[in-house]
């Protein structure tokens, strides 16, 4: 997925999101003032294709999205692509969107589709990056962090073997802290079905784990629930 730079993407870099994503303007713009106070007549303006609604509704989300990204690819650079194929995707699907669930659920729920067809590809690559520790740290502290983070990476390296849908429920539960009915939510399954895909994903990552001499400690138990 080759990355395009937005405006309205707010990057790690810091850049405030004003703008839609390149090469996808909306249909219209209205000249009449927006109400912001009205979500219902704003939600309407972006299902009409609104530029000024679309942002007004999509800014706020971003910080949040791009966490939840991150949380399930790691990678700085897929991020980023990602981030950019959920609004996207996102600005395409509004004249659909019925509201039977809130705008951030429902561009979360886009944005695990992207990262599922993102896994399912065969052309992907995995550019898992170790950062160095850039903050002032005495000696031992510093050789503490790095092998946190070296470990950080190999558990990330065998969470990504485990199939993707195992893997989102996993990490949205486990390591995101969501609740198991706002996971099963968000990806668009039962209770039962999510609470299966935690408990499998946990037991394959931890199988993978304990034969991995370098993590092995790391392989403790973990409650569904």
């Amino acid at each position: 997925m080759k990355s395009r730079r937005s405006k309205i993407v707010s990057s790690s870099a810091g850049r405030p999101p004003t703008d839609l994503p390149v090469g996808m303007a909306a249909r219209r713009t209205d000249p009449s003032p927006i109400d912001a106070a009205d979500p219902a007549a704003l939600i309407e303006a972006c299902r009409g294709g609104d530029r000024r609604a679309i942002e007004a509704v999509l800014r706020p989300l971003l910080p949040a999205l791009e966490q939840l990204l991150f949380r399930l690819v790691r990678d700085p650079a897929d991020v980023e692509d990602l981030l950019q194929g959920s609004i996207v995707a996102a600005i395409a699907a509004f004249p659909r969107f019925r509201g039977d669930a809130s705008v951030k659920s429902w561009l979360f729920r886009i944005a695990i589709c992207q990262v599922q067809d993102h896994w399912r590809s065969p052309a992907r690559r995995r550019r898992i990056a170790l950062e160095l520790v850039d903050e002032p740290a005495a000696p031992g502290r510093i050789d503490a962090q790095a092998d946190a983070r070296r470990r950080l990476v190999i558990v990330y390296d065998h969470l990504a073997a485990i199939a993707p849908k195992k893997r989102i429920a996993f990490v949205l539960h486990v390591i995101d802290g969501r609740p198991i009915d706002e996971v099963a939510s968000l990806m668009g399954a039962t209770v039962f079905a999510t609470r299966s895909r935690v408990l499998w994903g946990r037991r394959a990552l931890m199988d993978r784990l304990r034969r991995d001499p370098r993590v092995a400690d790391l392989a403790v138990g973990e409650e569904v629930g």
